[in-house]
């Protein structure tokens, strides 16, 4: 990303009056805060904005901003889109042929980015894309006003797991406070994106928690559509409960399959110590974080379990032993 680039875009933004922003299918806090938070400062510039979620905005993330004026059905015209957190243009979901206006912007800190915009503003040291988004916000003449930082510090928050990840440092703290003061309130963010779920939720996670299973340093279980429909889960998600499992004591990978339709799984590594799982979710179509990344596999759950499992197995036993042998 340079300045050439950024200019680009700052002319982009002037020479549209109507926005179409998108961002990944299943949106987590990242997501969603970045395409909120982007909309609240065009807004404010007197731009129109359309902001698309493919699947909407799910439930723990209703507190944002702004959230109830996202659209799930895309405009038929725009002057140009805007995608954020999407590594990969067909990341925004089976929408991602029929766009109404070409990708001109892609601003996102996935290691994994193809560049695949006519502008790409990616930066893979950002803790978040919701960080990259705030940095940028000076240069490219936009204010941050009070509901935009509430958005954008969700998106922090939530990618860092409340500044726990390894890529937290100096830089994320500074976005933190420049954030809160622009009127975001920490304690309150930091409670509704990390401690606050719905009862489906919960019970969503009780399934997946009664199949979990360990092989020495790896765990993993699955969800079901069934389970979800039991739970009366809405999302299409695993609502998190991976981040549980990756604390548990003594793992250095977690793994998690989600039954979607149409004979689809979503699989989602986390990894510790260091540990960089994106190769494994290439394999398989897929990318991410050095430390948390996903892939959409075709099959049934039990195939695409025995697959990614031994793939996982092999890889991990690898890695230990280059750390064993000094590598």
């Amino acid at each position: 990303m340079d300045n050439s680039a950024i200019e680009r875009a700052r002319q982009t933004l002037r020479d549209s009056a109507h926005l179409l922003l998108l961002t990944h299918e299943r949106p987590d806090g990242d997501a969603l805060g970045s395409l909120l938070g982007m909309t609240w400062m065009l807004q404010t510039a007197g731009h129109r904005v359309t902001a698309f979620s493919r699947d909407g905005v799910p439930s723990s993330f209703r507190f944002m901003p702004g959230s109830e004026s996202v659209a799930d059905a895309l405009p038929t015209s725009a002057d140009a889109c805007i995608l954020l957190d999407c590594s990969d243009v067909n990341r925004i979901g089976d929408m991602a042929a029929p766009l109404p206006c070409p990708a001109r912007i892609n601003i996102d800190h996935h290691v994994t980015n193809i560049g695949y915009a006519e502008i790409n503003l990616v930066d893979p040291d950002a803790s978040a894309t919701a960080e990259l988004v705030c940095e940028l916000a000076e240069p490219l003449g936009l204010a941050i006003t009070a509901q935009a930082a509430t958005c954008l510090l969700a998106g922090v928050v939530s990618d860092t797991l409340g500044f726990r990840t390894s890529n937290v440092g100096l830089r994320t703290l500074a976005t933190a406070r420049h954030l809160m003061e622009a009127g975001a309130n920490l304690p309150s963010i930091v409670e509704a994106s990390l401690y606050r779920r719905s009862f489906a939720a919960t019970r969503y996670w009780a399934a997946g928690l009664g199949r979990i299973a360990r092989d020495d340093q790896l765990v993993w279980t699955a969800l079901t559509l069934a389970d979800r429909a039991s739970a009366g889960y809405p999302g299409r998600d695993d609502a998190d409960l991976i981040n549980v499992l990756s604390t548990i004591e003594g793992v250095l990978v977690a793994l998690i399959f989600i039954e979607q339709e149409r004979g689809r799984i979503k699989v989602s590594w986390r990894a510790r110590n260091g540990l960089d799982v994106t190769p494994l979710a290439a394999r398989f179509g897929g990318g991410g974080h050095p430390a948390a990344s996903g892939a959409t596999v075709q099959g049934t759950l039990d195939e695409v379990q025995a697959r990614v499992l031994i793939a996982t197995r092999e890889w991990l036993c690898g890695q230990t032993s280059a750390t064993a042998g000094g590598g």
